[in-house]
């Protein structure tokens, strides 16, 4: 079997699959290699991990490997809408231990990589992708270097931009939100105490701010363009008041610990997310907006379902065999569908200028507030 990607949700795949008993390589542009970690310092770039994705993470031995002092439990939501309506989820209501836990992109990296040793995977990285050619009972992948990958099952999962997806003619084009998400980490005045706070803004983007250890937090601002080029232009202390005035100054004075990064935002629904021999997971399966901060444990659910159809294919010997690829399209069809539906329809729905728009919103968020038992089904799919 052969993974060609090293994102997080590649990795994972890639872990779980030789778990399951297959032989797996994994292919990547770049060297597979893991930096130093650094006390001092905190990655810009940081997941809010599920407790669905915490538990998938563990049972192929990632979990277990993360620093918990670099760990922070999201114990409570408040969100805002552009009105003054507000939400609030609560861990302790809904029956779990977080709602999610805030984890630096570089420390999931890590456990990650010393899994896919661990696990046996085969790494072809640094290796640059020519081309990909199908025959009825493989795919091979051939690297500029004139080496060649082959196997039953080609799993993409190189991004939102697949080059692989491409290359098998799935085609569909990302459909840009118009916004760019700012990212930057901060020293809090005040605790935060676990809760992580969203206001949608009445310009239309989203401002996220969530827990770090100790009193630090790490901010994703979905901004209009514009704003976000000057967001990420600002001097630190700027940027900090910038966060802090926006956020109502919640958790009092800001200070910049790490300089913000930008990634523009795009949409993407696929036709497919198989094909002959072909299976697409993470961003190169579905892109959404990262209101919700459902992204990566989208791709941690592409990599679990895909290893649980693999692990129970019985009597098919056949990795890549048709019925195998179809069940893991069914499987993951509808989770992926409302999740996008959700994310995709808040993003438009405060985005949008119409008349009486912004009234029903609030209103909206106004009314979920009230009754726990929606409240309650509204999280159930983040949390798993």
């Amino acid at each position: 079997m052969l993974v060609a990607g090293a994102g997080l949700p590649g990795l994972a795949a890639a872990v779980a699959l030789a778990r399951a008993g297959l032989s797996v390589a994994l292919v990547d542009r770049r060297p597979l290699a893991v930096p130093e970690p650094d006390p001092a310092t905190w990655d810009a770039r940081v997941y809010a991990i599920s407790p669905g994705s915490a538990a998938f993470l563990r049972s192929i031995g990632a979990w277990q490997a993360l620093p918990e002092e670099r760990i922070a439990p999201v114990e409570t939501m408040h969100i805002e809408g552009d009105r003054g309506a507000a939400l609030r989820f609560d861990a302790y209501e809904l029956a779990e231990r977080a709602l999610a836990w805030i984890v630096e992109e570089r420390a999931l990296r890590a456990a990650l990589v010393e899994q896919v040793h661990d696990a046996g995977v085969h790494v072809v990285a640094p290796a640059a992708f020519a081309s990909l050619a199908w025959s009825s009972v493989l795919g091979t992948l051939a690297l500029d270097d004139g080496r060649r990958v082959s196997g039953r099952l080609v799993v993409g999962a190189d991004g939102l931009r697949s080059w692989v997806r491409d290359a098998a003619g799935i085609v569909a084009e990302p459909r840009p939100y118009g916004q760019t998400a700012v990212v930057a980490n901060f020293a809090c005045e005040r605790p935060h105490d676990g809760v992580a706070r969203q206001w949608f803004r009445p310009d239309g983007g989203i401002l996220a701010w969530l827990p770090l250890p100790g009193a630090r937090i790490s901010i994703v601002w979905s901004a209009p363009e514009a704003q976000a080029f000057t967001l990420s232009t600002l001097e630190p202390d700027a940027l900090a008041e910038q966060v802090a005035e926006a956020g109502g100054r919640a958790l009092g004075k800001l200070s910049c610990i790490t300089p913000p990064a930008a990634f523009p935002l795009q949409f993407l629904r696929l036709p497919a997310v198989v094909a002959h021999r072909l299976a697409l997971v993470g961003d190169a399966a579905h892109g959404v907006h990262p209101l919700a901060g459902q992204g990566v444990n989208l791709g941690f659910g592409d990599a679990q379902a895909l290893a649980a159809v693999e692990s129970a294919r019985g009597s098919v010997g056949d990795a890549g065999a048709p019925i195998l690829l179809e069940r893991y399209a069914r499987r993951r069809a509808a989770p992926v569908a409302a999740m996008q539906a959700v994310t995709d329809g808040l993003a438009r729905l405060f985005g949008s200028k119409a008349p009486g728009f912004a009234m029903l919103r609030n209103l909206g968020l106004t009314a979920v507030s009230k009754f726990p038992t929606l409240r309650q089904a509204l999280a159930q799919p983040a949390l798993r």
